[in-house]
């Protein structure tokens, strides 16, 4: 039976959502609007791994730095700090100082991501903490759904620069989110009380997954799409009658990602419950890598949108199942997968738009990920070919 979450889980979940409105926005419009404010196709892919980059130095502070001050005073000017940064995105033209906003960002993301994910978890019975963080997670992806499908509407009807402003404008109403939501952490983080003796084999597997599913899903596909769509149809499309603007379209399918993630995770993780992960784990990488190579091959729009729809219900079963995993075998385990997916998504943008300026044409990312791909269904068949 479902738990009605609490005040603290919903307020903090939303004062999450709304923070990332811009940052999400980014993935979705940059890549359409990046020749107009004069960067190259490699600036892209840096400006769009650069957060990840510095979470992987910054997330051990911000775990630090929680011990010794006023948390809720650290997550107010990560929120608020998070979100005047979008204006930066939508009136700076400048490489370098887009550089640094994208890095400050992951600094402030650190904070709030690991402030919330502590505070919900301090605030939760043991026995309850799946279900509400589950919670959790479902609402702050919201805002991923309102920054990409949104921002892709705005963006046709106002322009990239006022869509980020008023992006700035509605993150800011995080911080009054944050501030009543009664938020409290323990000084500690989750204990290893799950450790297990794994297997190296396994535990490598592991981490390799979390990099091929965070460099395809997260990094190649949200960071490249709009451009491969602007490239194979144009400005506007027809759809179903309507001419629609690429950035909508492409708002659209990237939305796709985040309601899957939202409304179907436990129905994916039911169902590699009865087939068992060593069948459905490397089944959904393998279903992705024919996707992804038959993306490559057709130009057709019904097909490419069908197509995307398959492939993140593959990416969010595998990003389910296996994250559940990760956490069974211990924190640290789950901490070092985390970070293996956040290594992912850094590399995601930087392998893709280099590849497009070293071979010229963007179709080429998929050929990319179905690779990703052929290398996390192997690496699952060696972690769990022994299960029983």
């Amino acid at each position: 039976m479902l738990r009605r979450p609490s005040r603290t889980t919903v307020f903090t979940a939303s004062a999450t959502a709304l923070s990332i409105l811009g940052d999400q926005a980014l993935y979705a419009l940059l890549p359409l609007y990046f020749q107009d404010i004069g960067l190259v196709p490699i600036q892209v892919g840096i400006l769009l791994s650069a957060n990840r980059w510095v979470r992987l130095l910054t997330n051990h502070l911000a775990e630090r730095l929680v011990d010794r001050f006023p948390v809720n005073l650290m997550l107010v000017l990560s929120l608020a700090l998070g979100a005047l940064l979008s204006l930066a995105y939508a009136y700076i033209s400048s490489f370098l100082v887009l550089f640094i906003a994208r890095c400050l960002w992951g600094l402030c993301f650190s904070f709030i991501r690991h402030i919330s994910v502590m505070g919900v978890a301090s605030s939760t019975e043991p026995q309850n903490l799946g279900q509400i963080m589950g919670f959790y997670n479902g609402i702050s992806r919201i805002g991923s759904v309102l920054g990409i499908v949104l921002g892709g509407i705005l963006f046709d009807l106002i322009g990239f620069s006022t869509t980020l402003a008023l992006f700035c404008l509605f993150s800011l109403f995080a911080v009054p989110f944050a501030m009543k939501s009664g938020l409290q952490t323990s000084s500690s983080s989750i204990t290893d009380q799950q450790q297990k003796n794994q297997s190296s084999t396994r535990y490598s597997a592991l981490l390799c997954c979390g990099f091929c599913i965070g460099s395809v899903g997260p990094g190649l596909i949200m960071s490249t799409l709009g451009f491969i769509l602007l490239s194979r149809y144009g400005t506007e499309v027809d759809l179903m009658g309507f001419v629609v603007g690429i950035a909508t379209l492409n708002g659209l399918l990237l939305g796709c990602r985040f309601v899957f993630e939202t409304l179907g995770a436990p129905i994916y993780g039911a169902l590699i419950d009865r087939t068992g992960i060593r069948l459905g784990a490397p089944l959904c990488f393998l279903v992705g890598l024919i996707v992804m190579l038959l993306l490559n091959l057709s130009e057709n729009l019904a097909g490419l949108a069908l197509g995307m729809i398959v492939f993140f219900t593959c990416g969010t079963a595998l990003s389910t199942v296996l994250s559940a995993e990760a956490s069974r075998l211990g924190a640290k385990v789950f901490a070092r997968y985390a970070t293996a997916g956040d290594l992912g998504q850094a590399f995601g943008p930087l392998i893709g738009w280099g590849a497009y300026e070293l071979i010229g044409t963007p179709n080429f990312v998929f050929f990319l990920g179905a690779g990703l791909y052929a290398i996390g269904m192997f690496s699952t068949f060696a972690a769990f070919r022994l299960e029983e």
